[in-house]
């Protein structure tokens, strides 16, 4: 296969510009007296923990 040409490669690059972009879950807040979501080291490590658990058969 040939390498790309310029017209191939700008429509690439417009066909990635239109994908769906990973959403924000601190964005959303549906209830304003709930607590904030924070997320900090133990929060990323307490969900790694429990991933790794569900791998695990007991």
């Amino acid at each position: 296969m040939s390498g790309l040409d310029d017209k191939s490669i700008q429509n690439l690059v417009k066909k990635m510009q239109k994908m769906a972009k990973p959403r924000n879950i601190e964005a959303k807040t549906y209830d304003a007296t709930a607590p904030q979501r924070v997320t900090d080291d133990a929060d990323q490590e307490r969900d790694r923990m429990f991933k790794e658990m569900k791998k695990r058969e007991f």
